[in-house]
């Protein structure tokens, strides 16, 4: 009957230690992604750009300002509205575009990789 008592309450103390990380550690992580709404970019909204397939983002309002990511990029736009935040993202990627086929020739690994996806989802459209 002891060892039952003993064991009843090792299993007490361990419930008590797990709710105990999901309420300090887990919840505001979660909170955190829960927060982050998913979407899809369809356009850059740039004039000589278009996008063959839409790149996945994600807005989040901090508190403070609203975050547009891009985390396949690893590039953030932000702004006071979403529609800033994303206007800001679209921004940073049309950047990162014309500065990774300006140095297309001596990129290293892990910029050829973003170049390689990213010359893949944009078009450049023809100029009048």
């Amino acid at each position: 009957m002891q060892a039952i008592e003993v064991s009843l309450e090792r299993l007490e103390a361990e419930i008590r230690e797990v709710r105990d990380f999901l309420s300090d550690e887990l919840s505001p992580w979660m909170e955190r992604v829960i927060g982050r709404r998913p979407l899809l970019l369809y356009s850059l909204r740039h004039p000589h750009l278009r996008l063959r397939n839409p790149i996945a983002a994600f807005l989040e309002d901090d508190g403070a300002q609203i975050i547009a990511s891009a985390y396949d990029l690893d590039l953030f736009g932000y702004g006071e509205t979403e529609g800033e935040a994303l206007d800001d993202l679209r921004r940073t990627i049309v950047d990162l575009y014309v500065s990774l086929k300006e140095s297309a020739d001596t990129l290293g690994p892990l910029s050829q990789q973003v170049w390689e996806y990213l010359s893949d989802v944009v078009e450049e459209l023809p100029r009048p």
